[in-house]
């Protein structure tokens, strides 16, 4: 408490203690036990101050001695010291800069001895390299060279055949029309041809004559000669057909014959113009009448051969009949022959054909 607290106290404790006697006693109880309170804090601040100002002039002095020691060393250094280590970092770059030279000169004497050996090394080296790859270029190139010519030989047929599509491209519609018409038509007789082999058809062969003979194309007349040739040169075989007897009893059960050969003229004739019969059967009775040698049987033999579609039979009739009469011709199917030499001959030959 400050004085004029305790002043102002005192007189108030004064005149309490004038008008009440206890409580000046306990006024001053009281102020005994603050004061020995006082004195016991007094007592335990004081040791706390003196630590405190003993610990700061510690510091203050460690502080004072640090910083003389900072200055003392660059207070301390004289010149003779600076100019030795000044001499001494020369010195070591001077021996780091010889030493720098030293391994310089070592390596370019080392190369200058070992570079003619290392360069024959490398040259042999390069030189094995470069054959090698000749060696394995010559396989490459002729390889190369074979495809090359793969694609030149193709090349050359593709301009054939752009050739060939330019060409049909230059050409009319009409050009191209009548070219197809063509094989159209060569294509028929290749078919009239086939039919008049194979099914021994007339009217084919037929057809194919009128073509060669009234056609006013060039080509189709060639065609149909051509192909009458060839039916020709097939039925000239005598092995066309297989003999094949004549059913007696099934044809002529009628008659009382058990053998083909006993047939009359007018029965063998009326079987070759029945065209319901079968063709073997007719070609047959075509064989039979070269026994009968008269003037019914070779004007039997004529018509047929003038007027038969069945080209086998045909040709069976003129085989006969030239037997029959002495009438040669290596072309069987050569009926405007037949029928022009009978229509001169007939009047000669009639009477000498006596069965």
């Amino acid at each position: 408490m400050s004085e004029k607290s305790n002043s102002d106290q005192n007189k108030k404790s004064g005149a309490l203690s004038k008008s009440n006697p206890l409580a000046d006693a306990l006024e001053r109880l009281e102020r005994s036990v603050a004061q020995r309170e006082g004195n016991r804090m007094a007592s335990l601040v004081k040791p706390i101050k003196e630590d405190a100002n003993e610990s700061n002039e510690g510091l203050s002095k460690k502080s004072s001695a640090a910083e003389d020691s900072v200055k003392e060393p660059s207070n301390s250094k004289n010149p003779n010291e600076i100019d030795s280590n000044k001499t001494g970092y020369s010195a070591k770059l001077s021996l780091f800069v010889f030493s720098s030279f030293i391994v310089t000169a070592i390596f370019i004497i080392l190369g200058v001895v070992f570079w003619p050996y290392a360069k024959k090394h490398l040259n042999s080296e390069l030189t094995a390299i470069h054959e090698a790859a000749i060696s394995d270029k010559e396989p490459l190139n002729e390889g190369i060279l074979n495809k090359l010519g793969d694609v030149n030989s193709r090349l050359d047929v593709l301009s054939k055949n752009l050739d060939q599509i330019s060409n049909l491209s230059n050409s009319s519609a009409a050009d191209v029309y009548e070219e197809l018409d063509y094989l159209r038509q060569r294509n028929e007789l290749i078919s009239l041809g086939d039919l008049a082999i194979h099914n021994a058809d007339r009217k084919s062969l037929d057809k194919l004559i009128s073509i060669r003979e009234k056609n006013s194309d060039p080509r189709l007349q060639s065609g149909a000669a051509s192909e009458i040739l060839r039916v020709k040169l097939a039925y000239m075989n005598g092995l066309r057909r297989g003999s094949q007897s004549i059913p007696i009893g099934q044809l002529f059960p009628e008659y009382d014959v058990e053998n083909e050969v006993d047939l009359n003229t007018e029965q063998l004739i009326s079987l070759l113009d029945d065209l319901d019969a079968m063709d073997t059967h007719r070609v047959r009775a075509a064989y039979l009448l070269a026994d009968k040698r008269n003037g019914k049987a070779a004007t039997a033999l004529v018509n047929v051969v003038a007027n038969d579609s069945n080209l086998d039979v045909v040709r069976e009739a003129a085989m006969t009949f030239s037997e029959m009469t002495g009438f040669r011709n290596e072309d069987l199917l050569d009926v405007n022959s037949l029928i022009n030499w009978w229509e001169k001959n007939s009047d000669k030959v009639l009477p000498d054909l006596k069965n």
